[in-house]
């Protein structure tokens, strides 16, 4: 594969690898990608293109370029160069992406994240966390994950079953979905979720890092740290607690938050490129496959040559 566009002084970065820790394990798969061999450990994410710190923190989650320099920095430089002006004018200098390699070695617990209105509320914050997950890989033939209610669950009901920590409850209340590589599960903000042993993803989310844990029994997880600091009865408004038939693809109103495609061009807005698959050069830069690229809106031209499969993570539709 060889493509040559006109060249221009705008062009994708390669980014450092940045891996963030949690409080569940995994991240063997993510070094498998990387060509490593590594053991599951506190640390099964990893962030990619990321201007986003992770909750509570200053600094980890934050993507450097290649130079040291961190994304955030470089886009607060020249915002528009990075985002387009009619981002900018649209959401301010942020990305309005978080793309994330997530490899859980165990279940996660049951939990939900909040929508951009009540994230603007409650959080200060002009993004919530509508998110969709794309399969990479399993350790097994397949994986589980859950998402979406079959039925209605009563509020006091849903805030009962937090409270006794009911994990039966909240797991059979929800669609139980096989899924392997290649397949999209498409989650909005608000949807009880959670994610089992044994899959790797590429996440591709709001630029957030909020989530309502409504389980926590079996987790190294405090219980005064489920609810963001709002308590229950104010986090329980964030939850979507009506039917939810699971999405298996990126639907189109998916692209008022992010979308993706296999297409190593530019995107005329913030891209990331992740190489999945293979080795080559994007814009004269090494790659293989693990390494992101940072695309700004501004790059209208690049080189890719090589044999390479790519993931372009784009950002909101402004």
């Amino acid at each position: 594969m060889t493509k040559l566009f006109n060249f221009n002084s705008w062009q994708p970065e390669r980014l450092r690898p940045c891996r963030v820790a949690r409080f569940y394990r995994g991240g063997a798969l993510i070094g498998r990608l990387h060509g490593i061999e590594e053991p599951d450990g506190d640390r099964p994410e990893e962030w990619v293109g990321s201007v986003t710190p992770a909750w509570g923190e200053r600094d980890e989650g934050l993507s450097r370029l290649e130079s040291g320099r961190l994304l955030r920095d470089a886009i607060a430089a020249d915002p528009e160069g990075w985002l387009g002006e009619r981002h900018v004018q649209r959401f301010g200098v942020t990305t309005g992406l978080l793309v994330k390699l997530l490899d859980s070695a165990e279940r996660l617990p049951v939990h939900a994240h909040p929508d951009r209105a009540f994230a603007s509320e409650r959080l200060d914050s002009p993004f919530g966390k509508t998110e969709a997950w794309l399969v990479l890989g399993t350790r097994g033939a397949s994986a589980e994950v859950w998402v979406g209610l079959r039925e209605p669950v009563p509020r006091e009901r849903w805030l009962g079953w937090i409270e006794e920590q009911d994990t039966q409850a909240m797991l059979g209340s929800l669609n139980h979905v096989m899924v392997r590589s290649g397949d999209v599960v498409y989650v909005p903000a608000g949807v009880p979720h959670a994610i089992g042993a044994g899959v790797l993803l590429a996440e591709l989310q709001e630029p957030t890092d909020f989530s309502l844990l409504c389980e926590w029994r079996g987790f190294p997880i405090d219980a005064e740290a489920s609810h963001l600091g709002l308590g229950w009865d104010t986090a329980a408004d964030a939850l979507d607690l009506e039917p939810h038939e699971p999405v298996r693809r990126l639907p189109g109103e998916a692209r008022g938050f992010f979308f993706a495609d296999s297409v190593a061009e530019p995107a005329g807005r913030f891209a990331v490129l992740l190489v999945l698959e293979g080795t080559g050069t994007i814009a004269g830069t090494q790659a293989r496959a693990g390494d992101g690229f940072a695309v700004p809106a501004a790059a209208t031209d690049f080189a890719v040559a090589g044999d390479m499969r790519v993931l372009r993570c784009l950002a909101p539709d402004p």
